[in-house]
Order: structure tokens, then C-alpha cells, then sequence
């Protein structure tokens, strides 16, 4: 039978319903095969499926994964079935084809196996290694690629196959009926194969969530398919086997196709799945999966041979679910490579074009009522429109609008961005940072501002920097490391201005602790308003790392002090930053307490440290709102109207990236020392404002007037 094409001459999608042929055959007859059980017809039928299942299948000119056809024909699920204009009811049905799963599905099967057997080499030990494709290579792998027609966007270098995958979703796209289903053709195709859903809390696993649904199709496929599987031996709510009992001259053994599920939590142990050589590992509800990156480093060893992998890992996370595990989500997703993810080009996030990150489905992918049910071709406009709606019209109704609209951008988000919001514990305004993120990593924008430096003093004894002209100092960028040279170096922005005013400047200063080892030393150098510069209120220098000797970091603050001619904020807690300026004599070069500060945030304390700033839970909540108030500081406007805020003026990225995953529960360096800087303008500012009617009752008060009347006359 000739079967018409799958894709106009434009490559739209025309006719799907080729691809779900036996579903629509068996919701209209309530069977698959005409055929009498047994019958060479019957196996023939059955046989042909199962190896569709497995290989995938081609037809009218286009082609879908293997995991993707049993999805569409044996998977069935509920979906909502409109009965009037806002009314719908669920209704158990096969699935329609959808282009955003045409997109995943393919994605994971490139991912693991690549589109063409190239990218390895092998030495003369027989060692295998892998390279980058030929020019020749990647052109044929580019062109196979595009023949496919994919939204999504992936490098050549990276086609070759080898790959886990990390994914980000809007809600209500399907996704546990997807990978129940994959979990289901895997157990069903792949005979001795382990399959394994893990996730932080075993809410998260049955009965309602992934290996539920696994469960329930394994059910399916015993009941209405030739494909049946005894589970005599193992037939858990966590577990299920195929196998059946084999008696040999009396001696009873465990026998069959011998394909096992199993449901994993790693709750209080990445190590649940360790040494585990499984097929496939779906990792669930990564938001909320708080050891996730630990979890995921212990497990992927036991899914490779050497350079290659032997089973994929899933992980993947709903937008508006994003909890304690937020943090190691969002940075495995903005950072795939590294982890051995599959990288695909960010088509999603504003500015963020040659920026790398996991897949994602966005809410404009099938989004319900604004997809054609034939084709499953997504009105993506239309469905982007109606969220602006939806939003605007949220914002007009709440009482508490930030909160709502922030909820409902990350359960329906437009791009990843959206998607990483972190309502419950961060207010900072993330969507802008990532996008400022996305800009500088772009443009390298780092590099090209930043100049790393040491910093020395000359026979004078004055400090002077000293640019890196050979490229031998490392700087600490990221929030994770991505070097084992943890020394960092002091990266200048700005060099002070000739002459500097005292108090122009203001530094914070977040000192390591001895005892934690992954704890890193932050200092951030802050420049105010002076009339002659034509930039304010913005970082123009700053050191990260972690030395051996904490005295190291110490004189590097010192030096920053001097050179920028004021005084340095520190958090207090850790002694040695005093101790170190008292051998030197110089505690003229710590700033005070900020008493004001701290009166203003705290009622009745009592603290008395002298020098830097004790941080507590009031001082964080105080902390976080100047940095928030900071942020979204309008400095200037640029040549189309858009007025421009502090963020458009950051350029490092481990600031950006702990902005944007800051949680209390985290450790956050940069955040702490920025917080110190904020805490030093903010004393400044009381100390104004208090100025006519508090200075007396305060010896320190009534000398600082003084000296300001001195100064004037």
C-alpha cells in the first residue's frame, strides 16, 4: 500500500496517523491481530512489531525511534478530551504523535547511539578513544541529521553518540506515560536487562508515579499482546522480573526472558544504584532531588566500558517542582558537557545563542487545545499568546501577584530560565540573570572585561596589580569548579580611579572556613557614584579560591583595601581575618560593625564584635532584600529605550550563577561576600540619614561628625 508522505515539501508534518496504525486498529476492534493465537500469521504479526519496537520504523519517507512507536501503539493514557468550550473530561486512549516527543524521543536515541559510527579511533594498544568526526564526517552527520527535521539544535561533534540526557519540562506534557513507557519496550525487547527508576523520595516512584505507570503497561502488554511475561519469581510493588520457575530432574530453578524493573530511592544514599549495569536509569523530580549530582556521579560508572557507555541515564524535572534539589539540576542542565550529558545548542533562553544545555519541552510544545490532534503539529503562537493572557490576567486578579506569576511562569515556562525559578527560597530575579549569564558566557564577556592580576607592593610600599600577560593565573569562575586549581587569582574589572576618594569604594569579604573543605574565599569589590566615571554602583574587581593558607587570602583582601584606598567588610565568624590584620597592625583597615545595620534588622542584639559582620537568618533576610534592591538598580538606557540595571553590568559568571540557584540551605561564597559589600553602603546610608538627629549619645557618631565639620571648614 503506498502511504502517503509524512512531511509537506516545507517539512511540516501531514500525516502522522501512519505511525499509530495498530493503536487506532486496536481502540476501534479492541484487539491487535486478526490473526488465531499461534498461527504462523499471528507470530509473523507479533514478530514484526516487536522489532519495530526495538529498531524503530520508517515510513512515507520519515522515520520514528523504537521507543517511540511502542509509546504511540501500546501505551495507553489518559488524556482530556474537550466536551464544550472550557469544559473537558479524561478519557483512556492511545497516544496521539506529538512533535515535541518526536523531538525527545529522537533525542535520546541520538544521544546513546549517534547518528553514524564515526568519532573513534583506535592506537596501536588497541585503546579506544574517541576524536572529532572528519570534515567529511560531520558534513554527512549534519545532513542525516537535518533530514530528520528536529526543532532542536545539536553540534556535529556531539553526534556521534555516548551521551546521558538531562531534561527540563513544563508541566502536564506527559512525561511519566513516556518513560513508563520507554521502562515498559525496554523490559519487553531487551532480554537480562535491568531497568531503574530512581528518585530522592519514593513518592516520587508509585503508586502513582513512573514505575506505577510502568507497572500498569507491563499489565497491558500480558493482557493484549503476544509479548507475554510470566513474573512468578518477582512481582513487587519496587521490583518486577520476568521470569518463570523451571523444573530440571526435580530441581526447581528460575528460568525466562529474565528483564527486571526496579524502583530506587537515593534518599540519604547516592550510592543506591551503584556498581547497578543497567539498560536504562530514569532519575525523577530532579528539583526535588537534593544529592542529585552525587547521585548521578556514583551511578553513571556502572553504565560504562571504558570510553563508552553500555546504558543511558534520564534525568528530568517539572518546572514548579524545583525544591531543595534546584541547585544541582539547573547547574547539570546549563553545564551538560562536563557530565557526560548530551549538549544541545540553547534555542530557548534569551541571549543565549553558542551556549549549550539539556533538552527542553516547553509549554507552547503540545500545549492542550493549541495542537492539531491529525498531526500533532504545535500552534506554537497561539499557545504563547494564551500564557500571556493567562498571566496578565493572574496579575490583575492576586493579591499577592509576584508569588502567583512566578509559580505559573515555572509550571508553564517559555524557556529554561523560566523553568529554574526558585519561588519558595530566592527572590532575586532570576529570569533576568539568566539571561545576563547566558550574554556574557556568550560573548565571553569574563574574559574580555576581566583582567586577571597579582598583586604586589612596590618599594614605596605601594600595591600595584600586575596583569597576567602570559595566561598563567586560573581564575575560580563558576559556582562548581570546572579546575583543580582551586587557588583562583584576583580578576580586575576596573582599575581604581587616579586619586581615589576615600569610601568611593566599598569591599566585602567572605573568608573560608578551615574545616569545610568545599567552602571557597570571596571578595567582591564594589565602586559607588563618582562624577567623573562614567560607570557606578557596579563590581570592578573580585577574588575566589581556596589556597592552602588561609593567610593568602587574607593579604589579598588587605591589598584590595589598599588599592582601592577604603575600608573591607568581613564576615566575622571566622577569626583568623582579625587575628591576621592584628599582626599586621592594621585593623584601621577593617570596617566597623554596622551597627545601624544591624539595629535595623535585629531588635534588641547584643552583639558586640568590633570589626566585620556576624551573618544569622535576620542578617540573611536583611542581606538578601539589599541585593535584590541592588539588582534591579536602574543605572542607564540604552540606544533603544531599554533601561538598563545592575545586572546588565555583571560579568562574572559564578556571581550570575549563585544569583541565580541562591538557597539558604546552599553554600554561596559569592553571595555572602556581595551581601558584606551591600551591608558596608547600606551603614553608610543610615549613617546619612541619621546624621541631624542622632549624633548624640554615640561617642562614634558625635567624633564622625566632628570630623565631617573639620573637613568642611
Amino acid at each position: 500500500m503506498q502511504v502517503n508522505a509524512v512531511r509537506n515539501p516545507d517539512g511540516i508534518f501531514v500525516n502522522t496517523q501512519c505511525f499509530r496504525e495498530e493503536a487506532m486498529h486496536f481502540m476501534k476492534h479492541k484487539y491487535y491481530c486478526p490473526d488465531p493465537f499461534g498461527s504462523p500469521g499471528w507470530k509473523d504479526y507479533w514478530d514484526e512489531q516487536l522489532k519495530r519496537c526495538r529498531e524503530g520504523y520508517s515510513t512515507g519517507g520519515a522515520r520514528i525511534t523504537g521507543h517511540h512507536y511502542h509509546y504511540l501503539n501500546f501505551s495507553p493514557i489518559q488524556v482530556a478530551v474537550q466536551i464544550s468550550k472550557k469544559v473537558a473530561k479524561k478519557k483512556n486512549t492511545m497516544p496521539h504523535f506529538w512533535d515535541g516527543d518526536y523531538n525527545y524521543f529522537w533525542t535520546l536515541d541520538i544521544a546513546r547511539y549517534g547518528i553514524l559510527d564515526v568519532g573513534i579511533t583506535t592506537q596501536e594498544q588497541n585503546d579506544e578513544v574517541y576524536s572529532l568526526p572528519t570534515e567529511e564526517q560531520a558534513k554527512e552527520l549534519k545532513r542525516i541529521y537535518n533530514s530528520l527535521g528536529l526543532e532542536v539544535r545539536v553540534q556535529p561533534d556531539y553526534l556521534t553518540g555516548g551521551y546521558h540526557v538531562i531534561v527540563g519540562k513544563a508541566r502536564r506534557k506527559g512525561y511519566s506515560y513516556k518513560n513508563g513507557a520507554i521502562c515498559a519496550n525496554i523490559y519487553n525487547t531487551v532480554p537480562d536487562s535491568l531497568t531503574i527508576i530512581g528518585a530522592f523520595d519514593k513518592k516520587y516512584l508509585y503508586p502513582e508515579g513512573t514505575m506505577g505507570m510502568a507497572s500498569d503497561y507491563l499489565n497491558f502488554l500480558n493482557t493484549n499482546t503476544g509479548w507475554t511475561k510470566s513474573r512468578e519469581f518477582v512481582d513487587k510493588q519496587d521490583m518486577k522480573r520476568a521470569s518463570y520457575k523451571e523444573v530440571n530432574e526435580g530441581v526447581a530453578s528460575e528460568a525466562g526472558y529474565m528483564s527486571t524493573i526496579m524502583a530506587v530511592t537515593f534518599k540519604d544514599n547516592p550510592d543506591a544504584a551503584r556498581g547497578k549495569d543497567a539498560e536504562y536509569v530514569l532519575l525523577e523530580e530532579a528539583g526535588a532531588f537534593p544529592n542529585l549530582e552525587d547521585s548521578y556521579l556514583a551511578t553513571a560508572p556502572g553504565l560504562s566500558a571504558g570510553k563508552f557507555i553500555t546504558g543511558q541515564i534520564i534525568i528530568f524535572g517539572t518546572g514548579g517542582d524545583m525544591e531543595g534539589g534546584t541547585a544541582d539540576f539547573a547547574h547539570m542542565f546549563y553545564n551538560p558537557a562536563e557530565y557526560g550529558l548530551f549538549p544541545m545548542q540553547n534555542i530557548w533562553d534569551e541571549d543565549s545563542e553558542n551556549t549549550n544545555c539539556g533538552f527542553f519541552h516547553p509549554m507552547y510544545w503540545n500545549r492542550e487545545g493549541y495542537y492539531d490532534t491529525e498531526t500533532g503539529v504545535s500552534f506554537k503562537d497561539l499557545a504563547i499568546e494564551d500564557e500571556k493572557k493567562e498571566r496578565e490576567r493572574l496579575l490583575k486578579i492576586s493579591s499577592n501577584g509576584s508569588l502567583i506569576i512566578q509559580k505559573r511562569v515555572q509550571e508553564h515556562p517559555f524557556c529554561p530560565a523560566e523553568a529554574f525559578l526558585t519561588v519558595s527560597t530566592n527572590h532575586f530575579p532570576v529570569v533576568e540573570l539568566r539571561n545576563r549569564l547566558n550574554l556574557v558566557n556568550r560573548e565571553n564577556l569574563n574574559v574580555i572585561k576581566g583582567q586577571p592580576v597579582t598583586l604586589y607592593k612596590d618599594e614605596s610600599g605601594k600595591v600595584r596589580a600586575k596583569p597576567d600577560l602570559k595566561g598563567e593565573l586560573t581564575p575560580v569562575w563558576n559556582y562548581k569548579p570546572k579546575t583543580e586549581n582551586l587557588a583562583g587569582c584576583v580578576v580586575i574589572y576596573e582599575y581604581p580611579v587616579e586619586g581615589t576618594p576615600k569610601g568611593l569604594y566599598k569591599i566585602g569579604y567572605d573568608p573560608y572556613r578551615q574545616d569545610k573543605g568545599s567552602s571557597l574565599s570571596s571578595i567582591y569589590v564594589k565602586k559607588g557614584v563618582h562624577k567623573y566615571s562614567t560607570s557606578k554602583d557596579v563590581i570592578v574587581a573580585e577574588y575566589v579560591g581556596r589556597p592552602e593558607n588561609a593567610d593568602m587570602v587574607n593579604q589579598i583582601f588587605e591589598y584590595l583595601i589598599e588599592l582601592y584606598n577604603t575600608e573591607g567588610m568581613h564576615e566575622n565568624e571566622v577569626t583568623h581575618v582579625k587575628s591576621y590584620f592584628m599582626r599586621r597592625k592594621k585593623l584601621h583597615l577593617l570596617a566597623a560593625q554596622p551597627d545601624r545595620v544591624i539595629k535595623a534588622n535585629i531588635q534588641e542584639s547584643k552583639v558586640a564584635r568590633v570589626y566585620g559582620c556576624h551573618m544569622n537568618e535576620k542578617m540573611k533576610d536583611a542581606g538578601e532584600k539589599y541585593i535584590n534592591t541592588w539588582l534591579l538598580r536602574e543605572q542607564d538606557v540604552d540606544e533603544n529605550g531599554r533601561v538598563l540595571t545592575t545586572i546588565d553590568y555583571i560579568n562574572s559568571p559564578g556571581l550570575l550563577e549563585e544569583l541565580i540557584l541562591y538557597n539558604r540551605k546552599g553554600n554561596f561564597d559569592r553571595v555572602m561576600a556581595l551581601m558584606q559589600v551591600l551591608f558596608q553602603e547600606e551603614e553608610e546610608d543610615l549613617a546619612k540619614e541619621y546624621g541631624n538627629s542622632e549624633n548624640t549619645g554615640n561617642a562614634k557618631d558625635l567624633q564622625e561628625f566632628f570630623q565631617k565639620l573639620h573637613r568642611r571648614n
